[in-house]
């Protein structure tokens, strides 16, 4: 055996040469690009993720989006405080749901004489959206309650026909308490079956 070998020739390595560059055509800074480009949208995130700080960015960014909600329509300003939701990280959903959400609400409590039946429904799908896909992070639904529009508001400025429509809606959105509406509804029924009998 020979003592001045490496441990790779005594366990039966065969180095493979590497393909010169020049020979073989390889444009090796075109390789460095697309590798850092490759690299790129993994580099970012794990810098994103490393040092964020989700509830803190959502306040900034909730501090920022305030002023672009002041003075507009009611139904575009409803259409912003949505968008602006999706774009806050679901790391900070309970901050979103709080300060975002339950405030607009809050602050622009008057918007419901404005907006149409149906984007008031779609509202609240949307915060039923959120309750589903969460677990209650901080309590969050308390808030996302409070943040719904009642069947009062959304009937506002409905006709008859629409508000019949839109208790109907609301009352087949997921997590509705349907059950509890009818069974309310058969027992009225058989109350006054009961009283036009006598």
């Amino acid at each position: 055996m020979n003592p001045n070998c490496t441990y790779n020739d005594k366990v039966g390595f065969i180095p493979i040469p590497s393909p010169d560059p020049v020979s073989t055509g390889i444009n090796v800074a075109q390789l460095v690009i697309e590798a850092g480009i490759a690299l790129a949208p993994i580099a970012i995130k794990w810098a994103k993720n490393a040092f964020a700080h989700p509830a803190r960015d959502a306040r900034d960014f909730i501090k920022n989006a305030k002023p672009t909600i002041v003075n507009i329509d009611p139904n575009d300003r409803l259409v912003k405080v949505i968008a602006y939701a999706q774009k806050i990280s679901d790391k900070a959903v309970d901050v979103n749901a709080k300060e975002w959400i339950l405030w607009y609400r809050q602050a622009y409590r008057d918007d419901y004489m404005s907006l149409t039946p149906e984007a008031k429904i779609y509202w609240n799908n949307f915060i039923q959206g959120i309750k589903t896909a969460f677990n209650n992070p901080n309590n969050m639904n308390t808030d996302l309650d409070l943040a719904i529009f009642s069947q009062r508001e959304i009937d506002y400025n409905a006709t008859p026909v629409e508000s019949v429509t839109n208790l109907l809606s609301n009352l087949t959105a997921p997590g509705s308490n349907v059950k509890y509406v009818l069974y309310g509804g058969i027992g009225l029924l058989f109350v006054y079956l009961l009283s036009s009998k006598k």
